[in-house]
């Protein structure tokens, strides 16, 4: 086998040692440079008004006026452009929205101080209450949750007294905790094992700090939410015994439902859903109460008799019970019967003060039914809602149940600041949900009779209140309230009639509701086949596509008829819904043209008429007076004719 000598070429001759080492620094230098150099272009090309954490840093440094005044202008910039990325006036839809990376440049501007840091965190928190749920947003929720808990466990324990902002931040991190609850129960957090760690880590502080929320209700509702979801997320907290009661005959109640309403159930949830999804038998029946009333299926009143919500809300495991109140608000808020059940929870509630959990439910409710005031989809379940269910609304049978007026009236105990008097809590939560009934609805004529029943009740009360805790309760929603108007509750806003219409159906418990039927319960809308989609036809030449251009233009002139018997001959079968709807259309389109027509040939018949009676008496006047002209002609000849005889 022969042998090849590969030649040595050197490229820079022969040089010493210390020559070579030279030559290599050089060549490090150079190269160093020019990195500096491509990531400075890099940089240039980055979008100015992207937030990152080191312009936050130096907002936070900025000393001298001039400098601190631009950054705040540019950070004020900043947060319009995440107006728009959020979709405040679209419900968080649009090609325009990106959720994710609005919500986590959102997080960083919260952590400047002053008016930035507001107006981030009203923004976060519309945006919380009204996006949609989607599995991407599950990384930036994990963000947000560690930040909340970072700035309850850090910032907030060095303030003597509670905060605007202090409060704000806990209501941000209710609502992230709870879709991160919702995409938990649909079995979507599982793969997330290290953020699940760092949550563990991050909400080993917080117990010790619910202590201080002890006398703001709405604030320990939320600090003892996050607690509980965030055990439940990080898998420190065993499933209740009490999960697997009742599967059987929930699962007949299923059946049943999909034999009333005709269901084949062709297009079932994947397995993987159903196993995943792992919500208790108690949310899968306020589920089933949510479905019947969306889609309004008669069988509302038997499973409200047999609502196993009732036996649970005293049970350890509150927080299905808390959303099962949830998701009976969404449906109460459009049924009156729900409305009714609702409201005789409540009693239950009330009557049971025995634990911290069924007093967190009872602030809960009267949250619940302060949004059935703002939200309801009719006037009289607003008013049910505010002044009670009597024995003139439209179940007589049942006994009368309080609304918020009743709640504020609850007595006191005989000493006031007692540790008896459970009622406080109820009252709190009841001056809590009246203020925030008249802080939205200011201005809205519409609702002007709700929001002075409200705030008369509220001023009334005030006069009458001992309890300081409940007095609080009025600063705590004015604080959580102070930001910007939402854009589907203010008619004056450029919102859409079309989404400010829809606005009950959007916020956040509409959205769990929605999502929660999705993955763990089968669709209750019949199956219907869909037609056969016709062969795409071939791209024609431009000569052909001009000769069918003709032929559609003679096919429009003619009628209903002949267009419905065209399209029978054509396809050999009846006209589908999107044809009927066309030619009825059509059809409405012609007898409005038909009779502006008719209506215009008449007033030009009119006009013709009074034409021609004014051209005759013009003709009648003209033929007149050349008869008289000839008449004194003529009398004139004859007396001349006289004189010369």
């Amino acid at each position: 086998m022969p042998i090849f000598k590969i030649p040595i070429v050197h490229k820079f001759g022969i040089i010493s040692h210390t020559d070579h080492l030279l030559l290599e620094e050089s060549l490090v230098k150079n190269t160093e440079e020019a990195w500096k150099r491509n990531k400075s272009k890099g940089a240039a090309k980055r979008n100015p008004f992207e937030v990152t954490e080191q312009f936050v840093q130096e907002l936070k440094l900025a000393k001298e006026q001039k400098e601190k005044e631009q950054m705040i202008e540019m950070a004020q910039k900043m947060l319009t452009r995440n107006k728009r990325k959020v979709g405040l006036n679209s419900m968080g839809s649009g090609n325009h929205v990106n959720l994710p990376l609005a919500w986590s440049e959102l997080a960083l501007l919260v952590q400047c101080k002053g008016k930035i840091q507001e107006e981030a965190l009203d923004i976060l928190l519309l945006s919380l209450d009204h996006a949609p749920l989607h599995p991407d947003q599950i990384p930036v929720l994990f963000f947000l949750a560690e930040s909340v808990l970072y700035w309850i466990c850090v910032d907030a324990v060095k303030q003597s007294y509670l905060y605007t902002c202090e409060v704000k931040i806990i209501k941000l991190g209710f609502l992230t905790f709870l879709r991160l609850f919702i995409f938990h129960l649909t079995g979507l957090v599982q793969a997330f094992k290290e953020c699940k760690y760092r949550l563990h880590i991050y909400l080993a502080g917080l117990p010790e700090r619910a202590v201080c929320y002890q006398s703001y209700p709405s604030v320990l509702l939320g600090v003892r939410f996050i607690i509980r979801t965030g055990e439940i997320i990080c898998g420190s907290l065993k499933s209740s015994e009490g999960s697997s009661q009742r599967t059987d005959a929930l699962e007949n109640v299923l059946y049943d439902l999909q034999l009333k309403t005709g269901c084949q159930c062709h297009r079932r949830v994947t397995e993987l859903q159903q196993k995943a999804c792992n919500i208790s038998p108690v949310l899968k029946e306020c589920l089933l109460v949510w479905i019947y009333v969306k889609h309004k299926i008669q069988l509302l009143d038997d499973i409200l008799k047999h609502l196993l919500l009732r036996e649970q809300l005293c049970n350890i495991n509150w927080i299905d019970s808390a959303l099962g109140l949830l998701l009976l608000g969404e449906a109460a808020k459009i049924n009156m019967t729900c409305l009714k059940t609702l409201t005789e929870l409540g009693i239950i509630l009330m009557s049971h003060f025995s634990s911290q959990n069924l007093k967190q439910l009872s602030h809960l409710y009267c949250c619940i039914l302060g949004d059935i005031c703002l939200y309801g989809s009719t006037s009289e379940i607003q008013k049910a809602a505010l002044i009670g269910c009597g024995s003139s609304s439209k179940l007589p049978n049942r006994t009368n149940t309080p609304g918020l007026l009743q709640l504020l009236q609850i007595q006191p105990a005989t000493t006031p600041g007692d540790d008896q008097d459970h009622g406080w809590w109820v009252r709190y939560g009841a001056a809590y949900s009246l203020e925030k009934i008249c802080h939205i609805l200011y201005g809205d004529k519409n609702q002007e009779g709700l929001r002075n029943a409200a705030w008369n009740a509220l001023q009334k009360h005030q006069s009458l209140e001992q309890d300081t805790r409940v007095l609080a309760a009025i600063k705590v929603a004015e604080a959580e309230l102070n930001g910007p108007i939402n854009p589907f509750i203010n008619a004056s806003c450029k919102t859409s009639s079309s989404l400010r219409s829809s606005v009950v159906i959007h916020f956040l418990g509409w959205r769990i509701a929605n999502i929660l039927s999705q993955f763990c319960l089968p669709p209750v809308v019949p199956y219907i086949a869909l037609p056969r989609m016709e062969p795409q036809q071939p791209i024609l030449p431009r000569s052909l596509v001009q000769k069918q251009l003709k032929v559609e233009k003679k096919i429009a002139g003619l009628s209903l008829r002949q267009e419905i018997t065209l399209a029978q001959a054509d396809r050999e079968s009846i006209p589908d819904f999107n044809s009927r709807t066309n030619f009825n259309l059509r059809r409405i389109v012609e007898d409005q043209w038909r009779k502006e027509l008719q209506a215009k040939m008449e007033d030009e018949e009119k006009k013709r008429e009074l034409q021609l009676q004014e051209k005759q008496k013009i003709v009648a006047e003209d033929f007149n007076e050349m008869m008289k002209r000839k008449e004194e002609k003529l009398s004139k000849k004859t007396t001349i004719c006289e004189i010369s005889l």
